[in-house]
């Protein structure tokens, strides 16, 4: 009887062994377990974080392109200041006396005279004088060139004094900042100068520059930063860094219609008369037997 109770006894001892080594396996998973979903809930968290960033970045990114992108377009009470260059001067009897050959702007940015040019071969080498732009009335028609009335004669207007310009880069004259390029201001970088805007009474409300970044995009800039450095008036400058002009306001002459917009009116041929038309040339080319 011993040996069998010995036995007995050691395989219960065997079983009970087992049974621990068990618990502690299922006790040693289970912390495995935890620690591995305590892991994966920090990679979880982590990975949330990075998206919540990028989901700023990304908001922080569309709100400087809708920046650069906006876009300005001339007014209906805006005028180009470039348009008016060449504009007809009309007289108090109804017919040409001159044409417009500059304008002439004082500091405050509002245009002090209109320079033009008048005589007997006015498009080609007239006399040059100048009139207050007060002097004269700006019309502007729908489908029509601008022009300029004054209520003076052809012999009146011969008789003003000839206009003297001061040099031959004088800043001042509208025709000589368009078209120039000025340098930017911290860097060596240019802008080209492609028009100034005025509003009806000959006050400039902005100037517009080609971007240095996209060349075939312009960019609005108050006048009040465009200026003349040095004494003898040699160099125009632009108060604004590439960078800022980026995020200035987009130019746009008008507005450009979009295939929504159009009609079937402004079509060159209606569905209705192309229709017609086959069903005519059907008609010719078929002959009824009588």
């Amino acid at each position: 009887m011993k040996p069998l109770m010995t036995t007995a006894a050691l395989s219960a001892l065997m079983l009970g062994m087992a049974a621990c080594s068990q618990s502690s396996d299922d006790i040693a998973m289970s912390d495995n377990e935890d620690s591995m979903s305590a892991t994966e809930a920090e990679q979880t968290t982590g990975t949330d974080e990075m998206a919540e960033d990028d989901a700023n970045m990304m908001d922080a990114d569309t709100e400087m392109a809708d920046a650069s992108t906006e876009t300005t377009y001339l007014g209906s009470s805006e005028i180009s200041a470039d348009s008016l260059i060449g504009a007809e001067v009309i007289g108090s009897d109804g017919e040409k006396i001159a044409n417009v050959e500059d304008l002439l702007v004082d500091a405050s940015g509002q245009i002090d005279s209109l320079i033009f040019r008048s005589g007997e071969v006015i498009d080609v080498a007239g006399d040059k004088g100048a009139l207050a732009y007060d002097q004269v009335d700006l019309t502007m028609n729908d489908g029509e060139d601008p022009r300029f009335t004054v209520a003076m004669s052809d012999e009146a207007i011969n008789q003003v004094a000839e206009f003297e310009q001061e040099g031959l880069n004088d800043y001042r004259l509208i025709s000589e900042m368009i078209g120039t390029t000025a340098d930017l201001s911290g860097s060596d970088d240019s802008a080209r100068i492609e028009d100034v805007i005025l509003d009806s009474s000959g006050r400039i409300q902005y100037a517009v520059v080609t971007d240095p970044a996209v060349m075939d995009e312009m960019r609005v800039i108050g006048f009040d930063r465009i200026s003349v450095d040095g004494s003898d008036n040699s160099k125009i400058m632009i108060d604004a860094t590439v960078d800022e002009l980026s995020t200035m306001s987009l130019f746009e002459y008008q507005e450009r219609m979009n295939d929504e917009d159009m009609s079937t009116d402004d079509m060159d041929m209606t569905p209705d008369s192309s229709m017609e038309s086959d069903a005519d040339m059907e008609d010719d080319d078929t002959t009824s037997p009588k």
